[in-house]
């Protein structure tokens, strides 16, 4: 093989290896965010290596490059523009699926092609060895891109509610009254820690209302695992809070002291004034809380993490 063949297939496999990872984080419930690096990355160089090739007029393996290209872009722009937020979530879900499945896809008309035993079962690809095998990799695909969606919490019902009921994204009207009730408020699509939070990992953020990033009024609610510890740090806004469900330990510093934490109850309140240090921990028990400010908000760190 030349130099360009060796460099094609290498990246190609590193993106497909890369995107089983992301795809096992999504049916775990795990950003991988490394991981989603490598894969959006890799997998995108794949299909722009793959134009360097030489070819006589459009063929099916153009075609699917340029998709390729198209739903790499869309899910670079869900993760880390819209940084998955409402619909945002699954449209990621469904098209980071797509270009894992795009890259196997060809990965099997190159095995068909250059595996001597495969080419002698099907030597133009009309015959049926092949398409089970493409049929079979179509279905696995179509399997996982479903348990995804529901593993990733973006199942076709939450998706349905956050477009018609809940009216999530950039459409919603700021100044429209709004009532949710906590059945309501799960089947909002989560995010990682995003804008308004500690940005540990683990923490999931369901916004409420309006965008902790752009100035107004924002609600954000957080979930916290277990056996989290958030060490000291400020945000710039004015900001008030309230513990929904679990035990929360909260005390105020520019460093980490476990004495200075109290212990809040469901029910409990609590302030977060403009850029004064304060840290954090959870028990044995996941946390749920619930934070109104002022954005553009931020967050930054007054002791190593």
């Amino acid at each position: 093989m030349d130099t360009l063949t060796v460099i094609h297939v290498v990246i190609s496999l590193i993106g497909i290896l890369s995107g089983l990872v992301v795809m096992l984080g999504m049916l775990t419930r795990q950003r991988f965010d490394r991981w989603t690096i490598v894969f959006l990355a890799t997998t995108a160089a794949t299909s722009a290596t793959g134009f360097f090739f030489p070819f006589h007029g459009f063929t099916p393996a153009i075609g699917v490059g340029i998709l390729s290209l198209v739903v790499l872009a869309i899910a670079g722009v869900a993760r880390y523009v819209r940084h998955l937020a409402g619909a945002w979530r699954w449209i990621y879900v469904l098209t980071a699926t797509v270009a894992l499945y795009f890259n196997c896809f060809v990965s099997v008309v190159q095995f068909f092609q250059k595996v001597p035993a495969l080419k002698a079962l099907a030597p133009t690809q009309s015959e049926p060895p092949f398409a089970v095998a493409q049929l079979t990799v179509l279905v696995i695909f179509l399997v996982l891109a479903i348990a995804a969606s529901i593993r990733f919490r973006v199942a076709p019902a939450v998706i349905l509610a956050t477009f018609f009921v809940l009216g999530v994204g950039s459409g919603q009207d700021a100044n429209s009254g709004r009532r949710l009730t906590p059945s309501e408020i799960n089947v909002i699509a989560s995010i990682g820690a995003g804008a308004g939070t500690s940005g540990v990992s683990g923490i999931q953020t369901r916004v409420l209302k309006g965008d902790p990033n752009k100035a107004g009024l924002y609600t954000i609610q957080l979930t916290v695992p277990a056996n989290t510890t958030i060490q000291a740090h400020t945000h710039p806004d004015d900001r008030v809070a309230t513990v929904i469900s679990g035990m929360w330990f909260i005390g105020y510093g520019s460093r980490f002291d476990e004495k200075k934490l109290k212990s809040l109850t469901a029910g409990s309140f609590y302030t977060e004034p403009p850029n004064m240090a304060h840290f954090a921990r959870t028990g044995n028990g996941t946390v749920v809380i619930q934070i109104t400010g002022y954005g553009p908000t931020g967050t930054k760190y007054t002791e190593s993490q």
